[in-house]
This record gives C-alpha cells, structure tokens and sequence, in this order.
C-alpha cells in the first residue's frame, strides 16, 4: 500500500513540474522566459562568499608547539632552497 502511494505522489510531483515547464515553453518574450524557468530553478551564485574577518587575531602555532608568525620570520631551510633552485632553472618553452 504504500508503494502505491510512493508511486502516486511521484507521479504527481514530476507532472507538476512538466506542466510548469511546458507553460515557460510557450512564452515568446526572453525575459518572460528566463524569469519562468528562474521561478522553477533558482540560479545557484557562482561567486566566491568572502569569509567574514575574526574578531581577535589567531596565533598560528608550527606542529613543534612553538609559535608561527606570519612569514616574515621563517627562515628557508637549505632543502627548501635546493628545490627552488631546481623549480626556477626548469627551462619551460626551450
């Protein structure tokens, strides 16, 4: 019984939406059109949400527990530099 139920209410709800479709079909005017089909699916926003600021400033701490800082005190390790060289000598386009 209660698949027959499912089943009706299905079919209810997809006739619904075609009816609704069919109706934006007919329409001649662009904008006309384009409101209708935005009534039966809202455009999703594609843009980025900026985050909000935080209220207070976040310590950022190094997984060691000792403090992290904004950059401007993090001192490149010799392995860190090797591989920059070898990132900024890769000839690209040669």
């Amino acid at each position: 019984m209660r698949v027959l139920v499912a089943t009706a209410a299905i079919f209810a709800l997809t006739g619904a939406a075609s009816a609704a479709t069919q109706d934006c079909k007919t329409l001649t005017d662009p904008a006309a059109r384009l409101t209708c089909y935005d009534k039966i699916n809202p455009p999703i926003a594609t843009f980025p949400v900026p985050l909000p600021n935080p209220e207070h400033h976040i310590p950022l701490t190094r997984p060691d527990g000792t403090q992290g800082g904004s950059g401007a005190d993090f001192s490149e390790s010799a392995e860190d530099a090797d591989v920059k060289a070898k990132m900024n000598g890769i000839c690209r386009g040669c």
